[in-house]
């Protein structure tokens, strides 16, 4: 190689040409690579790389005067004589399909390995004399005379290689173009046209001896395939709006489409419609209403709604969802519009529709949770604020509730009563009876407060035998008189309790707001002195410090105080 690097050249119109097609094929590579992204544009760039190759080849063949160097310019333009077909043909199967995922490595290297041992078959022609025959020598004797092949038997099985490549390739291109319209079948059959051109060359080189410049004219037709190119590119925009057919882009979509006529029978569904419902060869023509999984239910409810503005969401009988959206195919004529049929798009949303349910089952679920956790919390906040035993509100809920009436009893200028409540004789009961007496005591003197009270008042169990009211609106004569009835009702009932009948009084302290106390602290603390007097004036009464208020409710024994 290196003897043909420095031998004699010559320079001639031929070598010019080549030397044009190969940097324009360069600069249009250079500039595919740039571009965005379209079907088949990997191969599309090795196609033109691999043609570029076997120009350049055949321009150093043309260039030499050595017969030996022609022999090896001929010999190294082969992996560029295999790769172009093999590249195209996958290129124009990448582009009418519109397969836009990249070839994968084993795929690039199963297209690249034909060409090399393709390659070495030839390299090892001097030992084999199949491909290139004995006769294979200059034309003439005299320098830079061109070559004459003799075409042996491999030679033969490597074109019927190459054809089988460009026959598909044809085949591709033409299927696309027959089966298109307008714009798309022009696309489609200049593609045919730049495929013929280089495919009749070569048929005429190999068939007939076809020769330009003493060589293969193959590579020359590349001057057409080159300016076919960049006329499609900056010409018609060949890249820019890639050209998919009508039936390609219904294949393509995942969701089910289907064409229905107005008598509601299927004349038209892509391969997504026909393997959900696993139909066979017979479906053109049957009635909507006749297709499984989802065709009666389909049509009974479109049937209802024959102009659809939102998405229909239908259930089938299988247990799918699919939203669904129709579309009306009209056609104006002279009378006005006129209905052919219907598009009806079905997208898939059971897993959406399901995820949706559960969504809303668990917002139920979490909601029912939530009313258990707030009737809980409302117990627990109950149980927590009332005394378990008699059920009275505890010494937590007081402040609260006191500061809730003195509030109101200063914005409605009423007065408000506080009382202290301490059973008589409370602890010598526990001592000679027991605390379950005990407890059942308590429990029949906060029944007998609670019955003997308003609804706006309200009693606590403040301590072991201590009760506290609450007497809202009630002046010191009307808080006393209640009192008094209660204690009185008290000393007259006699209490049952596990261990037999008791007999129990009490013992109140009255206190009044203001006149007493503006805070809680200080009208407890006067309610707490009116009933220390009241259990030393003799128990079973109702006292209260203010002048004129006291008043005996019942006679009974001092015992001491208790």
């Amino acid at each position: 190689m290196n003897s043909c690097l420095i031998n004699a050249w010559q320079l001639n119109i031929a070598v010019l040409v080549t030397a044009v097609v190969c940097i324009g094929g360069v600069l249009l590579a250079r500039w595919v690579i740039n571009q965005r992204d379209f079907p088949g544009r990997d191969t599309f760039i090795l196609m033109h790389l691999a043609s570029m190759w076997w120009m350049a080849m055949a321009g150093l063949e043309v260039a030499s005067v050595a017969p030996e160097c022609k022999m090896l310019w001929a010999t190294m333009s082969w992996p560029g004589i295999i790769s172009v077909p093999t590249f195209w043909a996958v290129f124009l199967w990448q582009y009418v399909g519109s397969v836009r995922k990249p070839l994968g490595r084993r795929s690039l290297l199963g297209m690249i390995l034909m060409p090399l041992l393709i390659w070495m078959v030839v390299l090892s022609n001097p030992w084999h004399q199949l491909f290139y025959g004995p006769a294979t020598g200059p034309v003439s004797a005299e320098p830079g005379a061109p070559i004459r092949f003799e075409h042996g038997p491999l030679f033969y099985a490597v074109a019927v290689y190459v054809y089988l490549f460009m026959s598909f390739s044809l085949g591709v291109v033409l299927r696309a173009a027959l089966i298109s319209h307008g714009v798309h079948r022009r696309h489609y059959l200049a593609f045919v046209l730049v495929t013929a051109v280089p495919w009749s060359a070569n048929i005429a080189y190999v068939g007939f001896g076809f020769v330009v410049f003493g060589v293969d004219p193959t590579p020359f037709s590349f001057v057409f395939t080159l300016v076919a190119f960049s006329w499609l590119i900056l010409g018609v925009r060949l890249f820019d709006l890639v050209p998919v057919a009508r039936h390609l882009l219904l294949e393509a979509l995942p969701d089910p489409v289907i064409v229905v006529d107005t008598q509601w029978r299927v004349i038209e569904a892509n391969q997504a419609a026909l393997k959900l419902d696993g139909m066979g060869a017979e479906w053109q023509g049957r009635r909507l209403q006749d297709w499984p999984v989802f065709g009666s239910d389909l049509q009974a409810q479109l049937q209802e709604q024959l102009e659809l503005r939102e998405p229909l969401l239908i259930q089938t009988s299988a247990e799918h969802y699919f939203e669904v959206r129709m579309r009306p195919i009209e056609r104006l004529t002279r009378h006005g519009v006129l209905l052919l049929g219907r598009l009806l798009y079905l997208r898939d949303v059971t897993q959406r529709q399901l995820a949706k349910l559960k969504l809303a089952e668990a917002l139920a679920l979490s909601e029912e949770r939530l009313r258990t956790i707030t009737s809980l919390h409302e117990q627990l906040r109950e149980q927590a604020l009332c005394d378990p035993l008699t059920g009275l509100y505890n010494r937590r809920y007081l402040d609260e509730m006191f500061g809730r009436e003195l509030a109101r009893a200063r914005r409605e200028h009423s007065p408000l009563s506080l009382a202290l409540i301490d059973l008589d004789h409370f602890k010598q009961l526990n001592d000679q009876h027991g605390h379950l007496d005990g407890d059942d005591v308590l429990k029949s003197v906060a029944q007998h407060l609670l019955v003997n009270l308003r609804s706006s008042d309200t009693v606590f169990r403040i301590g072991g035998e201590e009760f506290l009211l609450i007497l809202p609106g009630a002046d010191a004569r009307e808080a006393t008189k209640r009192l008094e009835a209660i204690c009185l009702g008290l000393a007259q009932k006699q209490i049952e309790t596990r261990s037999g009948m008791r007999h129990m009084t009490l013992s109140a302290g009255l206190a009044l707001w203001p006149e007493q106390g503006n805070a809680l602290d200080e009208l407890m603390r006067a309610a707490d002195a009116a009933l220390y007097e009241a259990k030393r004036a003799g128990r079973n009464r109702v006292c209260s410090l203010l002048p004129r208020v006291a008043s005996p409710a019942a006679e009974a024994p001092v015992l001491g105080k208790g």
